[in-house]
């Protein structure tokens, strides 16, 4: 495999920054702000002024549909569904009023989505459901270039139909969170990636996810500052199968960016400089940057964990088609005190869409045809089909694979372990079931250097989003909790090596309203 231009290892900054967020809680949050009066609270949107702006159609079909070109209704049906405004919820203060077809930490939203088209770089105003024009021409090629391919002559491939960019627009996280934002933007662009993956495949077109770019000439041409407001993903779609026929080329960040006029960066109100607030976030960033496609990793396979006990050796029946725009609309973390209520739950309809939640995925940190350098382990509580106990889903065949010895699989023991190593919060009674993800951290810093912290919360937020819509279609909320003791997680689960590493702690389980008042915010749709 090739590494990253510090070595296979990097610096070392990216992978001592991930022991600090995953294992030691009290240090990673040692300098949290309260969200509550702070004077670093910026906009809850990025707003830009005195920009050409392009409104997208009002009018969405009810379901994602397949398309046969990508047009306007196109667009703006996979902008709505893929990172549009679904209703606002009134609660406590009042501070987590906005929620999207994804989850955020808080409903902070610090991941911003751009998209490059034919005619300019625009910006996504989700509250007004608009582009924002940063710049005129067709630069899709040129991010292309930046991931180290290009349209191949010859083999019959036209240029995506669009080039999406997520970036972390870390202050509006970090100011309750400070360098802990890292974790949390790292995260969401991982889930943004879930949906807008979820929703183009519906309408017939492929999302190729790019972790490994070069920076500089992707901050250049849409105006950001790398400190402030990185990229962290780019992703091109194409209709149908199209984009296989693309080459690799050679680039360094230097030429790609030097035929670009700079844009000034938007400076949003509110009074944190994330550069000289978070000077630990700011170093891992930096580290992570990168100046020349040749030294991109190429990942190399990461061989499947094995069990002694004899799995469950798979769904016994396929899950139902999901209706994925109102399981979107309906998707949800629960209320801010996460308390199950009894629900009789088919865990194998649960168990047939957690096999499936990887399927498709084209990304450049999974060689196709290579195991998932993320597994899926189940703590079943309360489901009807699956003994309660903990298990790990076997990618490849859909099998899950106790993890524990038969005694200790009985009952609700696995669950209350689990709750046992949770931070005190969330309640686990009536707990229909916890998934973790389980990343190699080796593998994510041996093959990607002090970008691997990238990668690998990239990785699982994409899986992660997917276990959360599995869940919505049943009804089920899907809370993400990161206040875990890692090591704990590790025993409970039977892990033991340190560099397996649970990344993401998920309860699944029907809730209350909890007092929220939920107003959806629904868009003109139309039949088709």
């Amino acid at each position: 495999m090739s590494g990253p231009q510090q070595g296979h290892r990097g610096s070392g900054v990216g992978r001592e920054f991930f022991r600090v967020t995953l294992e030691d809680l009290a240090e990673a949050m040692e300098t949290r702000q309260s969200e509550y009066g702070n004077p670093d609270e910026p906009l809850k949107f990025k707003i830009y002024r005195g920009r050409p702006r392009r409104p997208l159609t009002v009018r969405t079909p009810r379901e994602p549909i397949p398309v046969d070109t990508f047009d306007g209704t196109a667009l703006s049906t996979l902008l709505r569904y893929g990172y549009g405004i679904s209703r606002q919820e009134f609660d406590t203060n009042g501070t987590w009023p906005y929620h999207r077809m994804v989850a955020s930490a808080r409903c902070l939203f610090g991941v911003q989505l751009y998209v490059c088209l034919p005619d300019g770089v625009y910006h996504y105003d989700a509250p007004h459901h608009a582009l924002v024009l940063l710049r005129e021409g067709d630069h899709r090629e040129l991010l292309l270039r930046t991931t180290g391919t290009a349209t191949g002559t010859g083999t019959g491939d036209a240029p995506p139909e669009a080039v999406f960019v997520l970036s972390g627009l870390f202050a509006k996280t970090a100011y309750i969170y400070r360098d802990y934002a890292y974790r949390l933007c790292t995260q969401e662009a991982g889930l943004l990636t879930g949906n807008l993956d979820l929703v183009a495949r519906s309408m017939g077109l492929t999302v190729h996810v790019h972790h490994q770019f070069l920076d500089e000439p992707v901050h250049r041409l849409l105006g950001l500052d790398p400190d402030e407001e990185p990229a962290l993903l780019v992703l091109p779609l194409h209709l149908g199968a199209a984009g296989a026929g693309r080459v690799r080329v050679g680039a360094t960040a230097g030429e790609l960016a030097a035929g670009l006029d700079p844009i000034a960066p938007t400076v949003l109100p509110g009074g944190l400089k994330v550069a000289q607030a978070c000077p630990t976030l700011t170093e891992v960033n930096r580290a992570s940057l990168r100046t020349d496609t040749t030294a991109f990793a190429i990942a190399e396979p990461v061989p499947p964990a094995r069990s002694a006990a004899p799995p469950l050796p798979r769904p016994p029946h396929a899950a139902p088609e999901l209706p994925l725009a109102a399981v979107l609309r309906s998707r949800d973390s629960g209320p801010g005190i996460f308390r199950p209520v009894p629900a009789r739950i088919d865990g194998n309809e649960l168990w047939a869409r957690l096999a499936e939640t990887r399927n498709g995925v084209v990304s450049d940190a999974v060689p196709a045809g290579a195991p998932v350098p993320l597994e899926i382990y189940l703590t079943v509580g309360d489901l009807t089909g699956i003994p309660a106990g903990a298990y790990r889903l076997d990618h490849a065949t859909g099998a899950l694979h106790p993890v524990r010895t038969a005694a200790e699989a009985q009952g609700t023991d696995a669950v209350a372990a689990i709750e046992r190593v949770t931070i005190p919060g969330p309640v686990f009674r009536h707990m229909s079931a916890v998934v973790h993800l389980v990343g190699d951290r080796d593998w994510a810093f041996d093959t990607f250097g002090d970008r691997g912290y990238r990668v690998i919360n990239q990785e699982a937020g994409l899986l992660a989003h997917r276990i959360c819509v599995a869940a919505a279609a049943q009804g089920l909320s899907g809370r993400i909790v990161n206040a875990y003791h890692a090591e704990g997680v590790r025993k409970a689960l039977g892990l033991t090596e340190q560099r397996h590493t649970p990344v993401f702690q998920i309860l699944l389980a029907r809730t209350g309203p909890g007092g929220r008042v939920i107003v959806p915010v629904e868009p003109e749709a139309v039949d088709h």
